[in-house]
């Protein structure tokens, strides 16, 4: 894999799938990454349905909690990395 944002991407779900209901913060912090990138990364695993959110809750905050999880799609597209 040549490609550093591919390789990145496929970091990034692995991540997802090892903490099974992940949220923000706990991506941010494992990958020690600022909050834009990470965003950015959620941002198209959502609009490709490589992740989902799995729940939504209020907190003190202005945002609401997301916590994600793998999708289908994004099994699929780790399991034709690791082969």
């Amino acid at each position: 894999m040549e490609n550093p944002g591919l390789r990145t991407l496929i970091a990034f779900l692995d991540l997802v799938r090892r903490n099974a209901s992940a949220n923000f913060t706990t991506l941010s912090r494992e990958r020690r990454r600022g909050y834009g990138m990470v965003s950015r990364y959620l941002r198209f695993c959502l609009e490709h349905r490589l992740i989902k959110i799995v729940e939504e809750r209020r907190t003190r905050g202005r945002y609401t909690s997301k916590t994600y999880v793998l999708s289908d799609r994004g099994e699929t597209l780790l399991s034709m990395v690791e082969n």
